[in-house]
């Protein structure tokens, strides 16, 4: 590697050579291009300790055939997925592809192909509407894993073998020339005609290929009228399939996964934990069936759609960490530290999990991999006298957010304002919010602003929402102040359904029978100063327990007690109504849905029990 060489021109002068060897390898398969986004995201995390190394080609050429080889085995089509809004998905920041020279008289790149020879060295085969075919553009990267998944597509290059055919391909401006190519440009007439059919075959395979695979997820694919059972589609609403039938090409906004327990409702024997996909349209994907046992706490699923986060309880407050692949529904062991709790996946992909270990003098955010293996210590918090313990699903008592593009985390806890700090490491901004006793992120607001808890100043039990820019802007109250030592009027969260903003407020209502004391939960309206007004009522539910899992067309998607002495489903609710339509039913007398996490930037919802 040339000396003090930056991970930008590394990529630059690397990038065809891995390509064209690794398709080699795997043909057309589509594992190997996420192989090799892979490699090169771990080597921009790992760039200050493999700089150095002589050959550091030779390394992310190793760590994309392992990448690659370990990709084979999964089951069925790899989902597309979106990537940060204004950023080009199938790209990394500040990593621009370099141009081949413009073509000049008598040179056949300017003849031949047209002008998607020698415009970008790396053309990039998008999702519709995204860049032009051929164009260099920024891609987008999780720091924390892998670049920003997008539409399926020939992301690194054109297939080897065609790269090999271009003069200049695969080499930055002023790079040494790389290894002999196998095919040259002939002068001959016969050589120009194969090649130009060659680049005619590339351009229309590209054009097939964004009409059938391309797709942004959540958009169904646009049918020619004439032909049948083209491309996936989604099942009607009511309807149940196998894993086998996601179409995974599809999922994305609207989606949501989801737990069902076989439990009986109010016994306190376990049941089978049932995993679902669940469609917009409200058809139903089996994903997996647990052994009754121990009930798997759904924390996470990751921006790749691929795999889910789940806490085992293990005794006590502790819990141990699997991970659900829901390509192949196989569950894994996630070996983390005993004193560490996982926070959730990070952002955008996925490729890593965000978690916090706890000392006795201090709170760590660390990152590791889907191995569990330790990738980085990012950011500290003091533990200070009355901090509580860090558990998987503390609420308000504590949280670490990935961001949107995943290039930032927010962290906080009681007693402490919020850090915002890059996921790489590096600087921490504090996040203060005036007036406010401490503060604790609970999810995305916007790509840009977190929604936070923060506890008032001299009201130790009370609190607001507030809406918390990450660029050091001033804060909006959203709500005003709730809440009490009993518990009841606490805030635990808020969303914006048709221009109304509805927080979710605990109270103590109940089944008959219940224990006493605060456990319900309701949706209230919130004003435009601020002001909690008078719970919705969601027909055909008790009312007692209703958590909002997200919006879907000015509608709240929520799990909602609809049978004592403890029935949950999953309900599509018009909150200026009241009007329900059921998503998934609870089988009769079995407790039903205990979990569900939206596809996007929502926390996981859950039954309350």
């Amino acid at each position: 590697m040339p000396e003090s060489e930056s991970f930008d021109a590394f990529y630059a002068r690397t990038v065809w050579s891995v390509t064209s060897q690794i398709h080699a390898l795997a043909g057309e398969d589509s594992a190997a291009d996420h192989a090799i986004r892979e490699a090169y995201a771990r080597a921009y995390q790992q760039w200050y300790e493999i700089a150095d190394n002589p050959d550091t080609e030779s390394w992310v050429l190793a760590v994309a055939q392992e990448a690659y080889q370990r990709r084979r085995p999964e089951a069925g089509p790899r989902p597309a997925t979106s990537g940060a809004s204004g950023h080009d998905s199938l790209s990394w920041p500040g990593l621009y592809r370099p141009r081949t020279p413009a073509g000049t008289p008598g040179d056949p790149a300017a003849t031949i192909g047209g002008p998607m020879v020698g415009m970008a060295a790396a053309p990039t085969f998008g999702t519709v509407g995204g860049p032009t075919v051929g164009m260099a553009s920024p891609p987008t990267a999780d720091l924390a894993g892998r670049p920003a998944a997008g539409g399926i597509g020939l992301v690194s290059g054109p297939p080897a073998g065609v790269t090999a055919a271009l003069p200049g391909a695969g080499q930055a401006p002023g790079a040494p020339p790389g290894p002999p190519r196998r095919h040259t440009w002939s002068s001959s007439r016969r050589s120009m005609i194969a090649l130009t059919a060659a680049i005619a075959v590339i351009v229309a395979g590209g054009a097939i290929y964004l009409t059938t695979r391309g797709l942004p997820a959540g958009r169904p694919a646009q049918h020619n009228t004439h032909a049948r059972n083209q491309g996936p589609v989604m099942l009607p609403a009511g309807m149940t399939g196998s894993r086998s039938a996601i179409p995974w090409s599809l999922v994305g906004s609207g989606w949501t996964l989801a737990e069902v327990s076989s439990a009986p409702a109010g016994a306190s024997q376990p049941g089978s934990i049932i995993t679902y996909l669940v469609d917009p349209a409200g058809g139903r994907y089996q994903v997996q069936v647990s052994s009754p046992g121990a009930v798997p706490q759904l924390l996470a699923w990751s921006g790749d759609a691929q795999n889910a986060l789940l806490a085992v309880p293990s005794g006590g407050s502790g819990a141990s960490y699997e991970l659900l692949s829901l390509t192949t529904g196989e569950i894994t062991s996630l070996p983390l530290p005993a004193n560490v709790t996982a926070v959730g996946f990070t952002r955008p992909d996925g490729f890593a999990i965000l978690a916090v270990r706890e000392n006795p003098d201090a709170f760590k955010l660390q990152r590791y991999t889907l191995q569990g293996g330790l990738q980085a210590t990012i950011g500290s918090l003091p533990r200070k006298p009355g901090s509580p313990d860090w558990l998987p699903g503390c609420g308000t008592a504590c949280g670490a957010l990935s961001s949107p593009d995943g290039t930032l985390d927010v962290w906080g806890v009681t007693g402490d304002e919020m850090q915002l700090v890059g996921n790489a490491g590096g600087k921490v901004t504090r996040l203060t919010v005036p007036g406010a006793a401490s503060c604790v992120p609970l999810t995305w607001w916007d790509s840009s602003t977190v929604l936070s808890y923060c506890g008032v100043t001299g009201q130790p039990s009370a609190g607001r929402l507030w809406i918390v820019p990450t660029d050091g802007s001033q804060p909006s109250q959203l709500t005003q102040t709730s809440g009490s030592g009993s518990g009841n009027g606490n805030l635990i969260g808020a969303w914006q359904a048709a221009g109304t903003t509805y927080a979710t407020v605990v109270n103590f209502n109940q089944c008959s029978g219940a224990p006493s004391g605060p456990g319900g939960l309701a949706v209230v309206p919130v004003g435009s100063d601020g002001s909690l007004q008078q719970p919705i009522t969601v027909h055909g539910a008790t009312n007692n327990h209703t958590s909002v899992v997200s919006v879907s067309g000015g509608n709240l998607l929520v799990i909602a007690q609809t049978g004592c002495p403890g029935t949950s489903s999953l309900l599509l609710v018009d909150p200026s109504t009241g009007d329900t339509r059921t998503v998934m039913a609870a089988p009769a007398g079995q407790v039903g849905v205990v979990a569900a996490v939206p596809y996007g930037m929502g926390p996981t919802a859950t039954n309350g029990h």
